[in-house]
């Protein structure tokens, strides 16, 4: 630091470039935000978290990508801590930036980079290749470790090396991987792994001994095979003639080079379903052979359906034995397997073979719920009982319902529990069983049954499976459906399969409406295994599991989207995450348009998704949810948008607060007050102040008007009441919102209805109500009432543990409170500085609610708009009566003069005194005062059993 001169060096790390992941910094487009280090506090005239400013002009000369040299270097101030008007200016230029590139080590091959006279030359890291061993062209005879495990063995990358278990020994070839986590693993293929089975079908990977052989990475000296027996393993695709050609011509494909086989090997080739439609037929129906050697040059999507083979039979012809045991002797005689040379072995396909398959990586989410209580270890127990050595004498027949609503993820836990076992799975749209007769809908389903006995081991996948339960037969009283017959018929005939197959087939039927499937059917599955909608820690796994390996910006908090989610299930959470990729293509592609980028530059660049991704993916993921079955949702109100009732404000955040900040005060066994009854006159902020506490509290909130739960079915208006529960349990923390409740719910026995339907939906209520302070799920549930009409109530609502907190909202009393009101109302109007609000509260009756004084508000507005277009309504008249304005049409319309000529005083409003007195002098009080002398006998009737509080509202 010489005299008033200072040179800084600083090192910035970048956090969050937009709208790509990298490119170049130029000070005349660039937006630069600097965050403070994590600790520090920011000056008292800076944002609290960052600091932004835009530098002002500059422009480069035509060097390399970082020879640029800015000429005219006037940007915004930055100040740093200590820094006064005499210090020097800390400029972002190019040797800002610079500087915050780390030196590089090295020395050899400098590159000069002449970016001011105060900085280093940067020099370029030199790069040095090694030779690394081609790839094996099986991947099934490869392993993978990292380069630390492999010098540790004394192996090479490209070695064979013997990998032993006290079950088997398999030659395989070694290579070094950098995506292995740390820790002694080795990557194999599945193929490979099924050599390795382990004791129980749930206990984890086999530890395998990896042992250098004497070949090094020259081919093994094993013998070559002169024929080759294949079996193929029924599953539900191999079992369809239909693709025969598809595996046959696939198959072919995996023997065309030479390639490691042993006896009792599982092969798999992958075909593509979609290409079956692309083979022409002979007359006689067969493919032309012709095109089973044609690669198809587009094909319709990528391969996804595996067929399995098995090696049954190796003929080769062995040397002369040995006394020695060692690797080479072992490989020469052909017990770590043989070559299949395509131009000296012979391939015979024949028979089937029933058979656990490798663990084909299926398209499945990558993590699923594995708590002891969870859905997915639960039945992953039950299917590997089944797959016990004794589990056919004891006849353990698995059938399991699975209960859950839509796209919580039964059928995603029922295919991973099938792969982890290494079973087929059959999956089977019940809706598709039905046909146009019960006798045609039995056949089907014992079609079906009887291809999966077929495919043992196998996992029979009944999905909505309460459409078995739609008939048109009108049946007598006591009879069940002739579909549950048949049904009890299909499973009894599934051990007679496993007898024969050794195999047992597992049947799982999923519902996402379980109260519509008969007990009949209910009755032929031994098991039900409940899917609930994931809370708030469970949807934060599988957020973080869904962008494992995605590009997120560092200002996205995971665990706000995981709270601000309630409600969604898995696949919504797919949809969320999916929704935010398409928003961040579309966000840089629209950023970058004047840049004339390419899509794929911009994926070169790469994309970050941000929070503002994912909050607009989370709008419309809710906008969408909501249209189908009516979302909860986190409301936008706070408590500046309610004017006074401080004392009903804090006897409710005393009820809803405690719970939540405090669980472990009702760990034992004190029961929570979860209800609150909001009664009083009509417009005073009920409904605002629920959704106010709501806001504060960060809960779900569900608002449910009295009507919207009647309907005119049986059992259908009870059964709305368990719906509203079920979603705000699903949505916890939540809270319940009933308006208008003296209409849901009245006294009983008073109404003349044949039905009973208000009686059965009240009893429905309590029922509910008397459950959330003892169900673990609604814990976090608070319900609240609001009524205009507490007397008409059925008294059993407000007994102990119901809606026992009952809070009077009544109008303002006194000048200070209406003023608090018009405070809040008016707190985002424009008003005249002479406006006094005060005294317009002066001029306001007592019997004014909140609803008033915001009509009052409103009328205000609407006044000082009609004067404001007035005055240009004489302005043009004006205009019009001096004759035309050139290069104006003549006369001028007030629309042509508020697009072309308005001034922003002409659009401008401000609200002032008399236009709320004008205002005053029209507005009619929505509550008469005989109205306020009934509620004010209400209150006194209520509150001398009920503790209650007082406030003043701002409105509904």
């Amino acid at each position: 630091m010489n005299g008033s001169s200072a040179q800084f060096r600083y090192t910035y790390r970048v956090l969050l470039p937009e709208p790509v992941m990298q490119g170049i910094l130029t000070p005349s487009s660039s937006l630069y935000v600097l965050a403070p280090p994590e600790g520090t506090e920011a000056e008292d005239d800076e944002t609290p978290t960052q600091s932004i400013y835009r530098s002002r002009a500059g422009s480069f000369s035509d060097g390399g990508f970082f020879d640029r040299r800015i000429r005219d270097k006037g940007v915004d101030r930055i100040m740093t801590e200590g820094e006064d008007e005499g210090d020097e200016q800390l400029e972002i230029d190019a040797s800002f930036l610079a500087n915050s590139l780390p030196p590089l080590p090295s020395p050899s091959l400098p590159t000069s980079i002449s970016l001011s006279s105060s900085l280093s030359t940067l020099v370029r890291a030199p790069v040095e290749y090694l030779p690394l061993p081609a790839p094996w062209t099986s991947s099934s005879e490869s392993v993978f470790l990292r380069a630390e495990d492999l010098a540790r063995s004394g192996v090479f990358s490209g070695d064979w090396v013997l990998l032993s278990s006290p079950s088997a020994k398999i030659l395989a070839r070694a290579f070094a991987s950098d995506n292995i986590p740390p820790g002694p693993a080795v990557l194999l293929s599945p193929s490979l792994l099924h050599f390795f089975p382990p004791t129980h079908a749930l206990d984890p990977p086999p530890t395998l001994r990896l042992l250098s052989t004497p070949f090094q990475s020259l081919p093994p000296p094993l013998p070559i095979a002169q024929s080759v027996t294949l079996a193929r393993v029924p599953s539900p695709a191999s079992t369809s003639k239909r693709f025969q050609p598809l595996f046959l011509r696939a198959l072919k494909k995996l023997f065309k080079d030479k390639r490691l086989i042993r006896q009792g090997q599982v092969l798999a080739v992958v075909v593509n379903k979609d290409d079956r439609a692309l083979l022409r037929e002979k007359e006689d129906g067969e493919v032309d052979d012709q095109l089973l050697d044609y690669e198809f040059p587009f094909p319709s999507s990528s391969p996804d359906t595996p067929v399995y083979f098995k090696i049954t039979n190796i003929v080769y012809d062995p040397p002369s034995s040995s006394a020695q045991a060692d690797t080479y002797t072992l490989a020469t005689l052909g017990e770590l397997g043989c070559w299949f040379d395509p131009s000296q072995t012979r391939m015979v396909q024949s028979g089937v073979e029933h058979s656990l398959v490798p663990a084909f990586p299926l398209p499945l989410p990558p993590a699923l719920p594995t708590a002891p209580t969870s859905p997915y270890p639960k039945l992953l127990q039950l299917a590997a009982a089944c797959l016990s050595p004794s589990a056919l004498d004891y006849q353990l027949q698995l059938t399991v319902l699975l209960r859950g609503p839509r796209g919580v993820g039964k059928r995603t836990t029922a295919l991973a529990v099938a792969q982890r076992l290494g079973m087929h799975v059959l999956d089977v749209n019940c809706y598709e069983l039905v046909g146009e007769s019960e006798a045609v809908t039995e056949g089907t389903l014992r079609a079906r049954f009887e291809s999966a006995a077929a495919c043992a081991p196998c996992v029979l996948l009944l999905r909505n499976l309460e459409a078995l339960a739609r008939t048109s037969q009108v049946l007598e009283q006591g009879r069940e459906p002739s579909i549950a017959t048949a049904l009890r018929e299909c499973v009894a005939s599934l051990p007679s399969a496993w007898q024969e197959s050794q195999f047992p087939v597992i049947l799982l039927a999923s519902s996402s409406e379980g109260d519509k499937i008969p007990l009949s059917i209910q009755a032929c599955f031994k098991h039900e295994i409940n899917f609930d909608s994931p809370d708030e820690v469970e949807r934060l796994e599988i957020l973080r599991a869904l962008l494992k390996g995605e590009r997120v910006a560092a200002d996205v908090e995971l665990r706000e989207i995981a709270a601000q989610s309630a409600a969604l299930v898995a696949k919504d959470l797919v949809d969320l995450v999916g929704r935010a990729k398409l928003g961040a293509l579309e966000r840089a592609t629209k950023e970058l348009v004047d840049e004339e980028a390419s899509i794929d530059d911009i994926e070169d660049a790469g994309i970050a998704l941000s929070g503002t991704d994912f909050t607009s993916a989370l709008a419309e993921s809710r906008a969408s949810y909501s249209e189908s079955i009516g979302a909860p949702k986190i409301p936008n109100v706070s408590w500046d948008d309610v004017g006074g009732l401080a004392e009903v404000k804090a006897d409710i955040l005393d009820t809803i607060q405690l719970p939540l900040e405090h669980p472990e005060l009702f760990a034992d066994g004190l029961k929570k007050r979860s209800g609150i009854l909001l009664y009083g006159p009509p417009g005073t902020g009920k409904t605002l102040l629920a959704k106010a506490v709501a806001t504060s509290c960060s809960l779900n909130f569900f608002s449910v008007k009295g009507p919207e739960l009647l309907n005119m079915y049986i059992g259908e208006s009870e059964a709305n009441v368990r719906r509203v529960f079920q979603r705000a349990r699903d949505a916890r923390p939540c809270v319940i919102f009933f308006d208008e409740l003296d209409s849901v719910a009245p006294k009983r026995g008073n109404h003349g209805d044949s039905g009973g339907v208000m009686d059965r939906i009240v009893s429905q209520l309590l029922a509910e109500l008397d459950g959330m302070s003892d169900e673990t799920g609604s814990a976090e549930v608070f319900v609240i009432g609001a009524t205009n009409r507490p007397d008409l109530l059925d008294p059993a609502l407000l007994r102990p543990g119901r809606f026992d907190r009952m809070l009077y909202l009544g109008v303002c009393t006194t000048h200070e409170a209406q003023l608090k009101i018009l405070q809040a109302l008016t707190r985002k109007f424009r008003l005249d500085p002479s406006l006094d609000l005060m005294r317009v509260a002066e001029q306001c009756p007592f019997n004014y609610t909140g609803a008033d004084f915001y009509a009052l508000c409103s009328d205000a507005m609407l006044k000082a708009m009609t004067r404001k277009a007035e005055e240009v309504d004489a302005k043009i008249a004006e205009w019009n009566e001096h004759g035309p304005v050139d290069g104006h049409p003549h006369p001028m319309t007030p629309q042509y003069y508020l697009a072309e000529l308005a001034k922003p005083e002409d659009t401008d409003f401000l609200v002032s005194q008399r236009d709320f007195e004008a205002a005053l002098a029209e507005l009619v009080p929505s509550v008469s005062t005989s109205e306020m002398d009934h509620y004010a006998i209400v209150q006194k009737n209520e509150s001398g059993s009920k503790r209650q509080g007082q406030g003043q509202s701002q409105g509904d």
